[in-house]
């Protein structure tokens, strides 16, 4: 890897690992300011899927202060592709400009701000991959959005879904939910916090 992306990557990793160590302890936080990222097992299997899928045009939901991003954009900087992520946080939308621009990857990824709602309608596509790592009840209603932009054969990786425990009850029926559609298949990754990778097979 690049090393002005792993020493961000690494610099990053260094910080979550803290703000973990955190939240184990019992300790109050304020949930706006923590990276709150999937951590370094989903980010690097992302990279590889990318190169596998050979993915040009990548959507990241939950972009936060860029970890993942750093990961999905030196990925799709080899396939000569392009990820569009958005954050809703202005601290952290500077914070991941920032990262991404100390890594040199801001020509590879895009950052909007602002609600992901709206920016999620306003892409276009057809998308080859889709990273969710936002509010879990919202997870419905970016898959919705999002599924009829995706290609054939690209995919949907929601994050968390065995990990927190308290988001386990909306993860399964955010799992029931897309396992219902007749033009998906998807299945359970143990990769991480637990990763629902739905494919477009029609």
């Amino acid at each position: 890897m690049d090393t002005k992306v792993q020493a961000v990557i690494d610099e990053l990793q260094s910080r979550i690992e803290s703000e973990q160590a955190q939240i184990d302890s019992g300790q109050g936080f304020d949930v706006n300011q923590l990276a709150l990222a999937a951590g370094a097992e989903t980010a690097g299997f992302l990279n590889l899927l990318i190169r596998t899928m050979g993915a040009k045009h990548i959507v990241e939901v939950g972009t936060s202060i860029g970890y993942t991003a750093l990961w999905l954009g030196e990925a799709a900087r080899a396939t000569d592709g392009h990820v569009i992520g958005m954050e809703a946080i202005d601290s952290k939308y500077q914070q991941c400009v920032n990262n991404l621009t100390r890594a040199g990857l801001n020509d590879v990824v895009e950052v909007r701000f602002g609600d992901a709602k709206v920016i999620v309608r306003a892409i276009e596509g057809p998308i080859d991959l889709v990273f969710l790592d936002a509010w879990k009840d919202d997870y419905f209603d970016y898959f919705d959005i999002l599924l009829p932009k995706l290609r054939v054969g690209g995919c949907i990786i929601a994050d968390n879904i065995i990990y927190p425990a308290s988001f386990q009850e909306t993860m399964r029926r955010y799992q029931d939910y897309v396992r219902a559609h007749a033009n998906v298949r998807s299945y359970l990754l143990s990769i991480g916090n637990g990763e629902e990778m739905s494919v477009r097979i029609k």
